[in-house]
């Protein structure tokens, strides 16, 4: 018996590490200056000229004297609140892609030559391959086979 052998494709997908990502939120820092008006309340005494003294407190205010007393002031208590200034959809997704690759496979095909008696090659009508439309192979030439060039 004997066995005529085919190249046949073999194909392995394999991955491929091709990239890496590293995603992470980065605080900045920067310096803004608020601007505001305060408001504060003053009690002003005044003690005329040539009018009596007065007391305030334990104060003895003479006259053409004057003070004030705050009776209401504003403070600026600051505070800082986050908000969502930004949304950031990070994901991935799967790309399936069509590819082709041309492959040449070698097969091998059983070559028949007829001798005649008087040791001639006898060639007959080229049979078509099932695998090519190409022109059919050379003659093999071997022990036993008798070479029309010679």
């Amino acid at each position: 018996m004997l066995e005529l052998r085919e190249e046949l494709p073999l194909v392995v997908r394999e991955s491929v590490l091709a990239g890496q990502v590293t995603v992470h939120r980065e605080v900045l820092t920067r310096t803004e200056t608020v601007v505001m008006e305060l408001t504060r309340e003053t009690l002003r005494i005044e003690v005329g000229a040539g009018q009596a003294a007065v007391y305030l407190g334990d104060e003895l205010l003479l006259p053409g004297e004057s003070r004030e007393v705050l009776l209401y002031d504003e403070k600026v208590v600051v505070g800082k609140q986050a908000y969502v200034t930004q949304e950031v959809r990070v994901g991935k997704r799967t790309v399936t892609e069509r590819a082709e690759y041309p492959l040449e496979l070698q097969y091998e095909e059983l070559v028949v030559n007829r001798i005649d008696a008087a040791g001639t090659l006898v060639t007959d009508a080229p049979s078509i391959d099932a695998h090519s439309t190409a022109a059919p192979s050379t003659p093999a030439v071997g022990p036993g086979v008798v070479d029309p060039a010679e």
